[in-house]
C-alpha cells in the first residue's frame, strides 16, 4: 500500500471525508483532497466509493481539473475504455493544465497510438510550455513513457534534459539501462540514489528487479526485504520477493508471498500471479488446485489469450505436453503478426508429439519472432552454440 495512505495526515483526511458523508457540514475539503480520497478508494478496490468521491468533487468544483482527470483515468485503466476517458478529459475546462495534457497523451498510449502521443506532447513543448517549465515537462513526459515501457521515447525526451544530477533523471536513466539489459550500470545508479535516500522503497524495488534479472537472486531477495521493512504493504516489493523465492525453488515460502500480494491488490488483475501459483501446485502434483488457480486467472484476466498461453507454457513445463499443445495450437494461429510469445513452446510440443510438419512450421515462426524463447526451449535439440536462425536448416526429427 502507498505509504501516504498509512500516514496520520491521510487518516485525518479520510476521517474528515467520512464525516462529510455523514452530513457534518463543519468539514471542508478542497478538490485535491477529495481526489486523494477517491484515489485511495480505487487503490483498495472500492471503485464505487472512488466514483462517489470523484463525482462529489466534480459537483463541488466543476472547473477543477484533478477530479475529472482521475475519473478519466479510471475509465481508461479500470474499464479499458479510451473513448470514454477522452470524452471525460474533454470536459476539463483548462486545456493548458499539465494534468490535462498528460492525460490526453496517456489515453493515446493506452489506445496504441504512442507515436501520436509523442507528436501531441512535442507540439505542447513547442507552442505552449514556457521556457522555465520545459525542464520539468521533459522529465514528466519521459516518466509517462517509462510507465508504459516505451523506452525509445523515454530516451528521446530524457536526452533533452540538462538536470542530469536530478534524482528523477537518474531513476529514469537507470530504468533505460535495465530495459537495455545493462543491469550492472543500472544498479550503479540505483545504489548512488540509495546512498542519498536509503528509505526509498521504489529504489530498492528497482534494484531487486535488476538483481533478479541477472540471476543475483539472494541479493534481490535482500533488496526486497529492505523495501518491505520500509513499507510492509509494498506490493511491488512483496511480488519481487515472491519471484526471488520461486527462482530459488523455495516454493512453499513463495506461495505465502504470492498470496500476500494478491490480498493487497484487491480488484487488480492478478492473473499472471494466479498462473504462477497454479504452476507451483502443478509442480507439487496437486492438479486440482492448479486447475482452480488457472480458472481463477481466466476469470480475472483482462487478456484471456495471453493468460491461456501462459497456462499452456506452464502445463508444458510440467509435462502435460498434449494439454499444452491443444491450448497453444488453438490460440497462436489467431494472434497478430506482432505476437512473439509461445511459438517455441508450440514447436517443442510438436516435436515431442512427433507432429513433424507442424514442428517445421512452428519452428520457423519461433526463430523469426522470438529467438530468445527459441534458445530457452529448443537449444538442447541442436549442437551447442547453434544460432536460432540456423535451427530450421538442421534436421532433428526422428
Amino acid at each position: 500500500m502507498d505509504i501516504y495512505y498509512q500516514s496520520e495526515k491521510f487518516r485525518q483526511l479520510l476521517h474528515r471525508y467520512e464525516a462529510l458523508q455523514e452530513d457534518n457540514i463543519s468539514e471542508f475539503l478542497d478538490s485535491e483532497e477529495l481526489t486523494d480520497v477517491a484515489e485511495y478508494y480505487h487503490y483498495i478496490g472500492e471503485d464505487k466509493k472512488a466514483l462517489e468521491a470523484t463525482d462529489y468533487a466534480i459537483r463541488m468544483y466543476p472547473t477543477a481539473t484533478s477530479p475529472l482527470a482521475f475519473k478519466a483515468r479510471m475509465a481508461l485503466l479500470s474499464s479499458n475504455n479510451p473513448q470514454l476517458a477522452d470524452e471525460i478529459a474533454e470536459t476539463i475546462i483548462d486545456k493548458s493544465d499539465l494534468d490535462y495534457l498528460y492525460l490526453k497523451a496517456e489515453i493515446m498510449i493506452v489506445d496504441n497510438r504512442t507515436s501520436e502521443a509523442d507528436d501531441f506532447l512535442q507540439r505542447q513543448y513547442d507552442e505552449i510550455i514556457s521556457s522555465e517549465d520545459r525542464e520539468d515537462y521533459v522529465l514528466d513526459v519521459a516518466a509517462l513513457f517509462s510507465d508504459y515501457e516505451e523506452t525509445e521515447y523515454v530516451e528521446k525526451w530524457l536526452s533533452r534534459s540538462t538536470k542530469t544530477e536530478d534524482n528523477d533523471y537518474k531513476e529514469l536513466h537507470a530504468r533505460i539501462l535495465k530495459s537495455r539489459g545493462k543491469y550492472i550500470e543500472s544498479e550503479s545508479i540505483l545504489n548512488e540514489l540509495l546512498d542519498a535516500n536509503p528509505y526509498s522503497g521504489p529504489y530498492w524495488n528497482q534494484l531487486a528487479q535488476n538483481q533478479l534479472l541477472r540471476d543475483d537472486v539472494k541479493d534481490s531477495i535482500t533488496s526486497s526485504e529492505f523495501s518491505i521493512a520500509i513499507n510492509p504493504d509494498d506490493e511491488e516489493a512483496i511480488l519481487n520477493k515472491a519471484n526471488g523465492l520461486f527462482t530459488l525453488g523455495n516454493y512453499e515460502e513463495s506461495l505465502k508471498y504470492y498470496e500476500r500480494y494478491k490480498c493487497l491488490c484487491h480488484q487488480q488483475d492478478t492473473a499472471i500471479v494466479d498462473v504462477t501459483i497454479g504452476h507451483i501446485h502443478l509442480m507439487q502434483g496437486n492438479a486440482s488446485e492448479a486447475q482452480r488457480y488457472f480458472h481463477l486467472a481466466l476469470t480475472e484476466t483482462k487478456n484471456k489469450s495471453l493468460t491461456l498461453i501462459h497456462i499452456g507454457i506452464s502445463t508444458f513445463d510440467n509435462g502435460y505436453v498434449e494439454y499444452a499443445y491443444n491450448i497453444l495450437s488453438t490460440l497462436l494461429p489467431e494472434m497478430n503478426d506482432d505476437w512473439d510469445i509461445g511459438f517455441a513452446y508450440l514447436a517443442r510440443c510438436c516435436y515431442e508429439l512427433k507432429l513433424n510438419e507442424e514442428f517445421k512450421i512452428n519452428l520457423q515462426q519461433a526463430v523469426e519472432r522470438n529467438p530468445e524463447e527459441s534458445i530457452e526451449v529448443l537449444s538442447d535439440l541442436y549442437p551447442e552454440g547453434t544460432k536460432p536462425q540456423d535451427y530450421p536448416r538442421i534436421n532433428v526429427l526422428q
